[in-house]
Order: C-alpha cells, then structure tokens, then sequence
C-alpha cells in the first residue's frame, strides 16, 4: 500500500514554502556562486595556510627561507627569491595595475596591505625557476612581496575553475539580495493571486444578490470565505425571491378588487366623485405596479452589450425637444459602452423626466477618458435642500410631500435610476448649483471606445 503525502492548501502552508523556496534558492545559489564565481572553502583554507607560512618565512633567517618554504605542503611548489635576483627583481618591477588581476588574496603586515600578484603566465619568469610549463599547462602562481623586499613564489599545478574570483563582497551580497527580492515576489504573486480573483469577481457581481456563487479556488481560508460569502449570496437571493414573489402575489391579487371598484364606480351617479374614485383606482394599480417593477431589478434581466452611448442621450434629448421640452446634448458624436442599453435609457430618462419637471428643462453633457464617462444632468429648477440630496435615493421618498402622483411621482425614479447606475459599477451624485437648479453626476466605468469621437455635437 503507498502512503502519499498530501500538503495541505493553507495560507500558513503557502507563507512557509514561500520562505522555503527563497532559502533553498539562496543557498544553491550560493553553491553556485563559490563554485563557478569565488574560492572554493579548500581554497580559502590554502590562503589562510599561506598566510601563516608567509609569517613564518618572514621571520626565519634568510639562510633557512627556501628550506621551511619547501616543507610547506599546501601548495606544490614554494620558492624564496632574496632581493636583488633577478626573478624577484621582475616581480618588483611588474605593473601596479597587474599585481591583482584576480584579485584572489590579500596579505596584511601590521596594517599595510602586501605586493601581491597571482597570474597564469610565466613568460617574464622563464629563466631561473625550475618550473616544468608543458607538464602543467593549467598551473597558476601567486607571488607575495616581504618586508625586505624578498618575494615567496606558491605555484599550484591546477586552478580548480577558470573563472575570475570577485573583487569584494559586495556583488555577492547584491546578487543573493537581488535573488531573495525575485523569489519572494514571485511567491507573493502566487499567493495573492487567488485574493485579487476573488476581489474582481466581487466587483463584477456589484452587489446583485441573485448573481451565481463564485468559483471556490486557493488556500483553503480563502475557500472558507468564499464559501461562506456563497451561502450568504444564496440566503439574499432566496430573500430576494421570496420578496419578490409576494409582492407578486399583493400586485395579482389587488387586480380583482380593483377592477370590483371600478365596477361599482360606474353606477355613481356624481361623475365628479366617480372620476376622484377612478384616479384613486388608476393610483393603486401604479402603485402596486411600480413596486413590483423596482423588487423584481426587471432592468438585471436584460443581457450586456456594446452600444453608443452618445447617441442614445443624443436620442433621449430629441424625443424631449419634440414634446416641447428644451433639453440639450454636448458631448461626443459617438461613444462605445459596454452595458444594458435599455436599463441605462430608463435611468438616464428618470433623470432627464425629474430634470424637466422641476427645472422646465435639461443640459445633458457628457465627457470622456480611458477610465470612464461622466454625465451631467443639469436644470434650473429650486434645487433640493442639502439635508434631502442623500433622502431623495430612498425607495417612496419624495421632497414634494403631497401623494399626488401627478406632482409628486411615485418616489421610485432616482432610487430606480442609481440601482441601475451601481449595477453597472458607476454612481449618482447630486448638487445644488450655484444660484438655483440641480446638477445629477452619473459616472460609469467605459468598456472601450469607437475609433472618431473626437467630434462633438450639440443638439
């Protein structure tokens, strides 16, 4: 029987490989680093062993030099050169620049850094030194300078890498910063994947409770969340039905009793009271239809598509202007938006009905940017009182407080208007403008963008 080992999908778990991974990474990078680009720990122990032999020759007489430089065993061949011999001489006399070329080792004596090369070939110390070339063609050499001007020759017959060895410290330390900053923000975009999926899905349901549940993906507390967020959808949703269904049912079953008044109100014989009771029949049924419309979000039925913006306030506008009421359109002579061009038409027309009731008439203009359109709905009407500008989105309340439906309305237009406006991940502000009237700002993100609308038109 296999046993598998199953890790659990948790953030903690995500955190720790995550930290794991950038450990790991440093560390083989690091492997990598000294073995291809720095001394290998074999090395570095070799130069601390020539450090100390070079101490040690330092301080013996001259005339026992060359016999304890023989004796040392990390390297395969040592020699002691005294001033003056020639091949000590050309060490002295080499270029400052080319006594570091790999930079390998740096010896101190009290303080002060010794003359120190490490170089690969020995054309200019050809002559004097019992050092067979051809037999160790990859045989590398390190000379350091003493204080008496005498120099100590190691030669190792092979170089364990080709490669040159860092100066200092620091590109090592900026690569192995530079690689946990890479690995950490590529765990990091893993991790939060799931989290911005989850947000985005959010932002397209845009509040609409009977919106489908959202895909379950991720650590397992974020599936946790989202299936708790589910059966809250679903407990709104069947909350939302069931309202609906009994405003249905009081919308249906007000029917009959309606139509038994209006029966029986034709056999008043005072027309003035019969037409009273009519109005007050035809107000019910508006009523009770109105608010069955609103509960039921017919305007969320409607599927999404590209439309021109533009032409249909340019549309909205002429019906007005037909009917005698002057309303105005500034703005681009096309404009692409994605959304639901009929919803989007009975918003803006609310705005537009209250705009010409009120205020006699309405300036619509529209501005556009990558990010999104405005639409300003102005009048010059009285305006609404400051401490009603966020009333007036409440489902039945009117400024006007008299029921008369002919003055008053129903007190579900704006209220209708802004669902709409949210379904559609915009917003509705209102203002007072400056001496009389009302400014509507509705804002809606834009999908994208016919290619010449830079003209405007005025209508």
């Amino acid at each position: 029987m296999s046993i598998k080992l199953r890790v659990p999908d948790t953030i903690a778990w995500r955190i720790a490989l995550t930290v794991g991974a950038a450990i790991v990474s440093v560390l083989v990078f690091s492997v990598l680093f000294d073995r291809f680009l720095g001394p290998s720990p074999a090395e570095n122990a070799g130069l601390d062993r020539a450090d100390d032999a070079i101490r040690m020759i330092e301080v013996a007489p001259p005339n026992y030099r060359q016999q304890l430089a023989d004796t040392i065993t990390f390297a395969d061949k040592t020699y002691w050169y005294q001033p003056g011999a020639p091949i000590a001489q050309r060490l002295a006399a080499a270029d400052p620049h080319r006594r570091y070329p790999d930079a390998m080792a740096r010896f101190w004596d009290n303080g002060h850094e010794r003359h120190t090369m490490i170089f690969t070939s020995t054309d200019q110390l050809s002559t004097g030194m019992d050092f067979d070339r051809v037999a160790h063609p990859n045989a590398y050499f390190m000379a350091v300078q003493l204080r008496d001007s005498s120099w100590i020759l190691f030669i190792k017959n092979r170089r364990p890498w080709e490669n040159p060895l860092p100066t200092n410290l620091a590109p090592t330390l900026v690569s192995v910063a530079l690689l946990i900053l890479a690995a950490s923000m590529l765990a990091t975009y893993f991790l939060a994947r799931p989290i911005r999926q989850f947000a985005n899905e959010l932002r397209q349901i845009g509040g609409d409770p009977r919106a489908g549940p959202i895909n379950e993906a991720g650590p397992k507390e974020l599936r946790s969340a989202i299936e708790a967020f589910n059966a809250l959808q679903a407990q709104l949703r069947k909350f939302v039905d069931d309202r609906t269904l009994m405003l249905a049912a009081i919308s249906h079953d007000l029917r009959t009793p309606l139509t038994k008044i209006r029966l029986r109100g034709e056999f008043i014989e005072d027309e003035e009271q019969r037409v009273r009771l009519f109005r007050d029949v035809d107000d019910l049924q508006a009523m009770a239809d109105s608010a069955l419309s609103f509960f039921r979000d017919d305007y969320k039925d409607e599927e999404a598509t590209l439309f021109d913006f533009a032409g249909l306030l340019r549309t909205i506008a002429d019906d007005y202007s037909d009917q005698g009421a002057p309303v105005r359109y500034a703005g681009p002579a096309r404009f692409a938006l994605n959304g639901r061009p009929f919803s989007l038409r009975r918003a803006c027309m609310n705005l537009v009905d209250n705009a010409v009731k009120w205020g006699g008439g309405a300036d619509l203009e529209l501005t556009c940017d990558p990010t999104g359109v405005t639409l300003l709905v102005s009048d010059r009407g009285p305006g609404i009182p400051a401490e009603a500008l966020e009333q007036v989105f409440s489902p039945f309340f009117r400024v006007e407080q008299s029921r008369n439906r002919s003055t008053g309305g129903m007190g579900l237009g704006l209220t209708s208007a802004l669902a709409v406006i949210r379904a559609h991940g915009g917003d509705i502000k209102l203002a007072n403008r400056p001496g009389n009237g009302l400014e509507v700002c509705v804002t809606l993100p834009v999908a994208s963008m016919i290619s010449g609308i830079r003209q405007t038109s005025k209508t």
